[in-house]
């Protein structure tokens, strides 16, 4: 069958050229309005296959319903509905056919699509749901940014329930259904645990309906014996009413049931049983994490189908068993299921957790160390797929072409640095997606000047939670469990408005993420969240708030947060907190070592010093003190101190000394001082990378510069909310545009990009100019 496009000014202009091209017995498929005309799709009558006429059985139907049909099917359907019939079998046909092309199609030119779907469905998720989402993928986006784009729509369509609270009412009915071995009774113990911390034993009835299973009932017994909760087992409808009935409303009942495979006709009977207890039951399906995709699709189609009343969402179990998450997330997306919780062991009740939306995706879409999925496609055998389409393959070539013919005249053009080669352009921005920092500024330099969607109340908090998961996602991958959190200050030029910034980096000293903010005009003083007061909070209560949003936030990721400045009783404070903190000080701090009294101007006096060994593996920055970083050698030292005051306990930090010296003369150009707190479990830092960390901090004061220069650049706010997500944007191109100038692996785009402005080097003074510039070619790009 032979599908052809038509399109014209008119409904009767494109009426027109399909009776010349295909006669008047031409059968349409389709028509709409596009581009100012009309498009019509039609194919030629005589081309449709005999069997299209024929109606495909639809996959399942009920038992009861089988004879009806038998009888319809024997009865010669009139003529009227065998024409009907035909219609419909064959638009059916096309837009499924079609709907294959436009997916084929899109595979073949998106090579990020291409391995956004292969990386997914190794992680459990179904064809199904990937080709919904895949097919709104924006073609501009890189890899960094289409995976965030993944993540912001599973988060987004991941049902789960709102909180424990709306869960846990008093009077609550809640029976555990699904098939056999699943965990429900495991699942149902905890579950009882928790109703007992919130309500008590005498507030708790356990009841169950499995009789089968061998020791069943015991196993619950047992359960309730050791928290002090009432056990009842019931065989039939006339049982299960008399205990509802007989259960005080305020008392909540947790219902135990036999487990039944999805095929069994016993899963309907066994819904018609909790619908006739005499209360109403809210039914949750108990998921194994642990079983394949198919199976999961199966169990809750059945239960979603079987006749009780609805599914009131699901449990996830087994979750320590399966290597792969992507199946139970997939199947409740797909039957909106929310997920109230997962069950992660056999330990009651330890091992059952309430987790978000972003936390279920973020373990699903976690990359596991020598993982290798067996049962997926690899890269190379989907490549190899896309390859047998010819004709898109020739397409794409021809697109490429035109593409290299037509960039590197619009980069000459661009460009006051003379011509600029095509395949360095591509390379410069490939290496901007692969920066967390710049992929994330290009996300919101889009948004702001490309797309210019409106902004809604709660989108500053909401990206910046999406910044915090990128940048533990990001060390993550990289087996890091540690992130530097650097707090900085910032007055904004010719305003009363102060800012307070917390800049995230790895480690080594990459820039990854802005995640919060603190601001105060003179009226009030707010916070990324949305939080607003009148009073602005002091100096330690506003770190406090900062470390504590963030700490939250970043789970399990350790953080270090880095700052200047503080008081005795400000770090006292902070101690407290059993946070790891990094305090840079003057030096003459009053300070406590050994038997007396003392500074750090003269420990250092005193102290042995010690050269950092390879400091441009530890701290990858292109300068240090606006000197190149091999002119440079950092030497620390390191001694205990104590904060005393008059009736309390000392608090004992570590005294961090770094001195910056000049290699080729030995002049020392500058002596910084820290004290270092570590709470209790963490995992220690080599004071080394401590002193490495003072030196990254010092070097942050740049970007007090660059961001008047960023906000300068960005369009008008025309609402709180704008200007709540155009001051995190701000921060971010900031971030963007300083990593653009010390990463030592963005020389690639340095150059370029100093190329671009027809500078002989790119300078500090020239950093956001050369950013936008880079931004713009990356659209172009794209």
């Amino acid at each position: 069958m032979n599908i052809s496009r038509f399109f014209g000014s008119t409904s009767r202009e494109a009426m027109r050229q399909v009776r010349i091209a295909l006669g008047p017995d031409a059968l349409i498929v389709s028509n709409r309005r596009v581009n100012g005309g009309v498009e019509i799709l039609a194919t030629d009558s005589s081309s449709v296959p005999g069997g299209a006429t024929e109606r495909a059985p639809m996959p399942s139907s009920a038992p009861h319903q089988a004879a009806g049909i038998r009888q319809q099917e024997m009865a010669p359907p009139p003529a009227a509905d065998n024409v009907m019939g035909a219609i419909g079998a064959l638009r059916g046909a096309l837009e499924g056919r079609m709907d294959d092309l436009v997916w084929s199609h899109q595979m073949r030119r998106s090579p990020v699509a291409v391995n956004l779907f292969q990386s997914l469905l190794s992680q459990g998720f179904s064809t199904a749901l990937l080709r919904a989402m895949l097919k709104r993928l924006p073609e501009e986006l890189g890899a960094r940014a289409a995976l965030q784009w993944v993540r912001t729509e599973l988060e987004t369509h991941l049902p789960v329930l709102r909180s424990e609270d709306s869960l846990w009412q008093p009077g609550l009915a809640l029976a555990l259904v699904g098939p056999t071995g699943v965990g429900k009774t495991t699942t149902l113990a905890k579950l009882a645990a928790r109703a007992v911390r919130r309500f008590g034993p005498d507030k708790v009835v356990l009841l169950t309906t499995d009789t089968y299973r061998i020791g069943a009932h015991e196993q619950l017994k047992i359960y309730g014996d050791l928290m002090r909760v009432a056990v009842h087992i019931v065989q039939d409808v006339a049982q299960l009413r008399s205990v509802m009935l007989g259960v005080r409303p305020d008392q909540v009942i947790l219902i135990d049931n036999m487990g039944i495979s999805q095929r069994d006709r016993y899963v309907r009977e066994q819904a018609a049983l909790l619908a006739s207890a005499g209360r109403r039951v809210q039914r949750l399906l108990v998921l194994n994490a642990a079983s394949q995709g198919d199976t999961l699709d199966e169990v809750a189609r059945s239960y979603t189908q079987d006749g009780g009343t609805p599914l009131s969402g699901c449990i996830i179990s087994k979750v320590d068993e399966a290597i792969k998450l992507g199946g139970p997330l997939d199947t409740a997306i797909r039957f909106k299921l929310p997920i109230h919780y997962v069950s992660n062991g056999q330990k009651v009740p330890e091992d059952l957790r309430f987790m978000s939306a972003a936390d279920l995706v973020d373990s699903a879409l976690q990359v596991r160390e020598n993982q290798r999925p067996l049962y997926a496609p690899s890269s190379g055998d989907l490549a190899a797929l896309l390859e047998s389409g010819g004709q898109s393959a020739q397409e794409q070539q021809a697109e490429e072409e035109r593409r290299a013919r037509v960039l590197p005249r619009l980069l000459s053009a661009a460009s006051a640095g003379g011509p600029i080669a095509l395949e360095q352009a591509r390379r410069a921005a490939a290496d901007l997606d692969e920066r967390l920092a710049c992929a994330e500024a290009y996300d919101f330099w889009r948004d702001l000047h490309v797309q210019n969607a409106p902004v809604q109340d709660g989108a500053a908090a909401q990206r910046a939670e999406g910044l915090m998961r990128a940048a533990c996602q990001e060390v993550s991958e990289g087996n890091v469990s540690r992130l530097l959190v650097i707090h900085a200050d910032h007055q904004l030029a010719g305003s009363q408005e102060q800012c307070s910034f917390s800049f995230l980096f790895s480690p080594k000293g990459q820039a990854l993420s802005v995640p919060y903010y603190q601001r105060q005009t003179p009226s009030q003083w707010s916070d990324v969240r949305g939080v607003r007061s009148m009073e602005r909070p002091g100096p330690t209560q506003a770190l406090n708030q900062a470390m504590q949003v963030l700490n939250a936030q970043a789970q399990p990721v350790n953080l270090l947060h880095i700052f200047e400045g503080g008081s005795p009783t400000m770090w006292r404070q902070w101690a407290d907190l059993e946070a790891d903190w990094l305090a840079l000080i003057p030096g003459a701090t009053s300070l406590w070592h050994k038997d007396g009294k003392t500074t750090p101007n003269a420990l250092g006096k005193q102290l042995a010093f010690h050269a950092i060994p390879d400091l441009a593996a530890r701290l990858h920055l292109e300068t240090l003190g606006r000197a190149k970083q091999g002119e440079i050698a950092l030497w620390y030292a390191v001694e205990p101190v104590q904060l005393r005051q008059r009736n309390a306990e000392p608090v004992h930090l570590d005294l961090i000394i770094l001195r910056t010296v000049r290699r080729h003369d030995g002049k020392v150009l500058k002596t910084r001082f820290a004290l270092m707190h570590q709470g209790a479990g963490s995992e220690a830092i080599a004071p080394a990378s401590l002193a490495c960390y003072m030196m990254l901090r010092s070097e942050v004061q740049e970007m007090a510069r660059l961001l008047s220069t960023v906000r300068g650049i960005l369009p008008a706010s025309n609402s709180a909310f704008e200007e709540e997500l155009n001051l995190l944007a701000a921060a971010q191109l900031t971030m963007a545009a300083w990593d653009l100038l010390q990463a030592p692996d963005n020389l690639g785009v340095r150059q370029l990009s100093a190329r671009l402005l027809g500078k002989p080097g790119l300078k500090s003074s020239h950093a956001v100019d050369a950013l936008v510039k880079m931004l713009v070619l990356k659209e172009a790009m794209s």
